[in-house]
């Protein structure tokens, strides 16, 4: 093929389709499929708006002269999706959205079409098993990657009836400038200048760098052995999730900092909480075997899995800080999971003790009552007991400080009395940091903080306004004050307010003096 061959790439303006065509620009003609006019691209190609990608996607201005397609364009993986029906609105875009685009290109007299899948079509882990390879069957385990596999599927067919040759390429974890998601939470969370309980997380992982990526895509648009094949390809370095944080440091000019959890606390907590598929994307193998775009197409990765993590952290602190200010993260669940979970395993002797003494300060050591959680969903709230049983359910500000008895003094002044919390941790009812969670007849806290949204996330065992002294006896204040940590969270945010918890930065909920 002829590098004067004119290229249609769809998603331009998404992580992948902008670097490819930055790669690609002044070698190729080149196409850039969008959604909206209103996409924001640099001057590589000619720009054209296709509107949403589904089953009746007109692409014939797109198509016009074209001899190859990248498709790049998806309906992305979603963590935690929430549609009623995933693998539907997952086959709008990727599959029936797919089938529209080939067959108009088969129409269009398209000679080449590169579709970029997913390694989601071989699985989910290689604990255990050996690495990936293009001829293993597909074992899709989401509806995303069986999405994916649908949309081979379909290419498969309608290439081969139309002679239109057809190459398909699985990436695993993609990184690089602009990285969201998870790869961007940890690139983050290694700028923190904290200890990581990584240090003895020796799995295997292979990943691929944008920059690599592009240079196969265009090795598979051009080589004629790539015709009809289909590859997983990825960096070519398999590294465990402590070198790759190694990295991310010396990157950032940084010692490792690394303390050695052992991988089964992690597996143990994702076992307790159901976040088991959380915990093995982290802790867990996946590995791909690239070996036969080494042997078919003489392909190397120019960059080195190095090279890649220096540029990505690069990009990140190039970012600009609103662009870098995060929503949070699913990677805070998860150290709410190992956090909460480590508290309870080594803390049980404390709490074994505290319980005991609750027995002969009140006679009911714990403390359970209905509170509002998220999306104002109840649930009951565990602690230790630190006011007299016949104490009236009211807020803390509205009880009356005779009402403590002299142990729950104690609990209350060292936070001792939290400790039961981490069980609400565990279950997903509370997370570490976050609002505090109010009771169902404090009407104006709730109104509050209903207008200011901060019901959307889970209620916290501390936050901003718990280090800052603010209660529950000064409603608009304290809405505000869990409005401003909502929209600030972040890794760095999470730990620094847990840090200033544990080191005694605020009293706790106040009481009445009478």
């Amino acid at each position: 093929m002829s590098n004067q061959a004119r290229t249609l790439i769809t998603g331009a303006n998404g992580f992948l389709g902008t670097a490819l065509a930055q790669h690609l620009a002044g070698r190729f003609a080149l196409v850039l499929a969008v959604r909206s006019e209103a996409s924001v691209l640099p001057g590589q190609g000619a720009v054209v708006a296709v509107g949403d990608i589904d089953a009746t996607t007109d692409w014939s201005r797109a198509l016009a002269g074209v001899d190859t397609v990248v498709h790049c364009a998806a309906r992305a993986h979603v963590m935690n999706d929430g549609s009623s029906d995933p693998l539907e609105e997952y086959r709008k875009v990727n599959v029936e959205g797919t089938r529209a685009l080939v067959q108009q290109a088969a129409q269009a007299g398209v000679k080449r079409f590169v579709f970029v899948s997913s390694i989601k079509v071989n699985g989910e882990s290689t604990t255990g098993r050996q690495p990936y390879g293009a001829e293993l069957q597909p074992a899709p385990e989401d509806a995303y990657g069986q999405s994916k596999h649908e949309a081979e599927q379909v290419l498969l067919r309608e290439c081969a009836a139309a002679g239109m040759e057809l190459v398909i390429i699985r990436p695993p974890l993609l990184y690089g400038p602009g990285v969201k998601a998870n790869f961007r939470s940890l690139c983050q969370l290694a700028a923190k200048p904290l200890p990581l309980p990584f240090g003895a997380i020796r799995n295997r992982r292979s990943m691929l760098y944008v920059g690599n990526l592009c240079h196969f895509i265009e090795t598979c648009m051009t080589h004629e052995a790539a015709a009809n094949q289909t590859f997983v390809i990825a960096d070519g370095e398999d590294v465990s999730l402590r070198q790759l944080l190694v990295l991310m440091r010396r990157a950032m000019g940084r010692g490792p900092g690394l303390l050695p959890v052992p991988a089964g606390l992690f597996r143990f907590a994702g076992r307790v909480t159901g976040r088991r598929a959380v915990v093995e994307r982290l802790v867990g193998d996946l590995q791909v075997d690239i070996s036969k775009a080494r042997e078919l197409l003489g392909w190397q990765a120019p960059f080195s899995v190095e090279q890649g993590i220096a540029a990505t952290v690069a990009g990140l602190v190039q970012e600009p800080v609103a662009a870098r200010s995060p929503s949070p993260s699913p990677l805070l669940r998860l150290f709410d999971v190992f956090f909460a979970a480590c508290g309870l395993l080594f803390g049980f002797p404390v709490l074994l003790a505290i319980y005991v003494l609750g027995l002969f300060d009140t006679g009911s050591p714990l403390f359970l009552q209905e509170r509002v959680g998220r999306n104002k969903k109840p649930f009951t709230l565990v602690k230790f007991r630190t006011m007299k049983v016949d104490t009236a359910s009211v807020a803390s500000h509205l009880a009356s400080a005779a009402s403590i008895t002299r142990m729950g003094g104690f609990l209350r002044k060292t936070k001792l009395d939290e400790l039961p919390q981490l069980w609400n941790v565990l279950k997903g009812e509370m997370s570490l940091v976050g609002p505090r969670p109010n009771l169902f007849n404090q009407y104006e806290l709730i109104a509050e903080r209903d207008a200011q949204g901060v019901y959307n996330v889970r209620p916290g065992i501390t936050g901003l306004a718990q280090v800052n002294d603010i209660d529950m006896s000064t409603p608009a204040l304290l809405a505000e004050t869990d409005a401003r940590m909502i929209r600030e969270m972040s890794l760095g945010s999470y730990f620094r307010l847990i840090v200033q918890t544990v080191t005694g930065k605020g009293r706790g909920d106040r009481v009445r003096r009478d």
